[in-house]
């Protein structure tokens, strides 16, 4: 999707939200990943005049959001297409009210090692989190490469532990996303020999059912501004980075690394968005990771997003 034609999707998502959205007593429950929707919505300053209180609580990865999710302890979070598919499957009811396409996943390897693709890692140990988008991308490009999921030997590691881990040569390779990928590439001695550009995901803002129905205003009004900050971040990569390296604490190259591999694309809740959804799902069941066909129009709400018109 184009810049302007996503500074329009931008616009249209804040003109479909209602003048009176809700009052300052009522709270939005926010469950974020490091540098992701937070880092981006502080820098382009779109909750500056937000009248509700918005609690922000931050996770080292998917996984443990949708736990607290489940749980009731969140009404909203945001999670990649992978990690809702895995928590579907296991009966977590939430559902995908805001999208954009992800390109920051990534396989590295350490500088001197001598793999240059998938291929190269058969019978070799690769860290990642199960069920995560880096979960996912070793099953895309296994499958690509005409490889078995029992062809790399998994280690599931938090992202933290698998980058210390192939520092340290406990395992041969890594499958995570950003600003991990940056970070190890640029300060840690690392490089990509799978890219995630070539495997596009979706990055979601998700919502519980029960937020959905009784949160409704809010979270359109927070979806509005969501669409609002990736699109300023498009737009204003130089000025995004650096804010980000101050928000996150991460050094500006790497930042820089992050916000030009991931992109961050708004999409909306659409045909194209279900049939990407339903790959992933059978890409999961077809390995056995989840025990469950799940139809992808069950994890998707297009009532948050404005009707196409053209």
């Amino acid at each position: 999707m184009k810049t302007k034609s996503i500074i329009r999707l931008a616009l249209s998502l804040a003109l479909s939200v209602a003048a009176t959205v809700a009052l300052a007593q009522d709270v939005l429950r926010v469950g974020d990943q490091r540098g992701n929707a937070r880092a981006v919505m502080d820098a382009s300053g779109v909750l500056k005049d937000v009248p509700y209180q918005v609690e922000w609580s931050e996770f080292a990865n998917a996984a443990p959001l949708l736990e607290a999710l489940a749980a009731g302890a969140l009404d909203a979070g945001s999670v990649g297409d992978a990690p809702l598919t895995f928590a579907a499957a296991r009966g977590v009811k939430a559902k995908a009210i805001f999208a954009t396409k992800y390109e920051g996943n990534a396989i590295i390897v350490k500088n001197d090692a001598p793999y240059q693709g998938i291929k190269d890692l058969v019978g070799k140990k690769v860290a990642f989190v199960k069920g995560s988008a880096g979960h996912a991308l070793i099953l895309q490009s296994l499958k690509e490469a005409g490889l078995k999921e029992d062809a790399i030997t998994p280690v599931f590691l938090p992202p933290a532990e698998a980058t210390l881990a192939l520092t340290n040569g406990a395992v041969d390779a890594v499958s995570l996303w950003e600003p991990y990928i940056s970070f190890a590439t640029l300060k840690s001695g690392a490089r990509i020999i799978v890219d995630g550009k070539n495997y596009p995901s979706l990055s979601y803002f998700i919502a519980s059912e029960a937020a959905i129905e009784g949160k409704r205003d809010i979270l359109k009004d927070f979806v509005a501004r969501s669409a609002k900050a990736r699109a300023w971040g498009l737009e204003h990569p130089q000025e995004y980075s650096k804010i980000i390296a101050q928000l996150v604490k991460i050094p500006d190259d790497v930042a820089l690394g992050k916000q030009t591999r991931e992109r961050h694309a708004p999409q909306l809740i659409n045909a194209d968005v279900e049939k990407l959804q339903q790959s992933t799902i059978d890409l999961y069941y077809g390995a056995g990771i989840i025990d469950k066909k799940l139809n992808a129009s069950d994890l998707l709400d297009d009532s948050f997003s404005p009707k196409q018109t053209d």
